[in-house]
This record gives structure tokens, sequence and C-alpha cells, in this order.
């Protein structure tokens, strides 16, 4: 076929052995691209397991073209360490990548990773995969973040709370807490005194060292 040519004449041994080998070695999948179509659990007590869809299309010889199917049940990592995790569980229309571990995990899986004989004999294929992260594209804008910069640590949430690490400390939506521990406040701050408000700024005090409630 047209596909299988190559600077070996077509009818030769040595095309037909590299023919073969190629054959045997597309069958073995290594990692892929795919896009996630479906999210099952997440959370804090339900780590997410998805379905996903290749996104580089399956092509023959003659270079008629077609897509993937859905490989279902896919486990995600997370950055874990004992009993401390970081949750950021994926969503659907994700692309991210995937690596595929070289025998069938489906009993371990099914087992919550202890040990477990072959689900079965298969070897090398896309439903022994595991999602280890997205792949950035230009097209979806962040709208909360970690970000980790050459003067310090921004973090934002998808509502514009912002805090912000430099040289000089810490900055709260606006709030600067310096390193020694000193604050300033850009607006009021307030406290209570047996359930009434107290502002920091324009409380009265009378003869004693407490503050007026309500002031």
């Amino acid at each position: 076929m047209a596909g299988q040519l190559s600077r070996v004449g077509a009818s030769s041994d040595g095309n037909l052995h590299r023919f073969l080998m190629d054959q045997g070695l597309g069958e073995h999948r290594t990692h892929f691209a795919a896009k996630i179509v479906a999210v099952h659990g997440g959370g804090r007590d339900s780590p997410p397991i998805v379905d996903i869809q290749p996104i580089v299309k399956q092509m023959n010889g003659a270079g008629k073209s077609r897509s993937h199917g859905t490989v279902f049940s896919i486990p995600v990592t997370r950055n874990i360490g004992g009993d401390s995790v970081i949750i950021n569980d994926p969503r659907v229309g994700d692309v991210g990548i995937f690596s595929v571990l070289d025998r069938d995990h489906s009993s371990a899986q099914a087992n919550d990773w202890a040990e477990a004989n072959p689900g079965s004999k298969r070897r090398g294929s896309m439903s022994d995969a595991v999602y280890h992260g997205p792949l950035p594209r230009k097209g979806d804008k962040p709208k909360q973040w970690i970000w980790f910069k050459d003067d310090g640590v921004e973090i934002q949430d998808r509502n514009e709370n912002t805090l912000v690490g430099g040289k000089g400390g810490w900055k709260l939506n606006g709030v600067e807490i310096d390193r020694d521990g000193n604050i300033k406040a850009p607006g009021e701050v307030t406290a209570k005194s047996k359930g009434t408000s107290v502002s920091v700024s324009g409380h009265k005090h009378p003869s004693t060292d407490k503050p007026t409630p309500g002031t």
C-alpha cells in the first residue's frame, strides 16, 4: 500500500519485515493526547475518573481518517503526599496528556489500587491509560490561579479575591501585612464587643479602657 512504501523496494524482504515491525509497534501505545468527555466523582472524598476521546484521529494506509471512540474509566492523578492533597479536578472539555501502563490494571483500580492480578492479558492498551494533567490552550483564559512570579506569589479566585506576596510582605485584598507583622488596612476594620460591632478607627472610649459598644 502507498502508505507503507519506503526507500526499500515494495516487494523486498526488508520492506516486508519492516512492515510487520511497524504494524506491531503501532499497536503498542505509550502516551497520547485526549479530550475529556465525562467526569465521574471528584471533590475531597471521591477521586475522579474520566471518559476520554483521543484527539489525533486514526488513519489507514490510503490516507482515510476517522475519529476514535470513547475510552472509559480512566483514573486521574493528584498531587498527594500521605493525607495531604491539592484538589483541582478536571472538567469536561479539558485536553490533556495520558500515559499508558503496560498491563491491564483494571483489577487493581477496582481494588482501590491494592495489589491484584491483571484484569486480562492485554498490553499497551489505551484502556489502561492514566490522566496526568491538561495541555494549556490559548483559548482557555484562566479565571482563578496560583502564579509563581519572579518577585513572589499571586493567588486569585474567580471572585477576584487576591493574595499577593512580595518583598514587603503580603497583600490580601489590599490589606498589607509586612514581614514584622504590622497591618495596614485601606478600608474600615471592625471587631465585636459582647456581640456589638466596634470600629477600630472611629470607636469611642468612656472613662474605662474598653471601647464603647456600637461606636
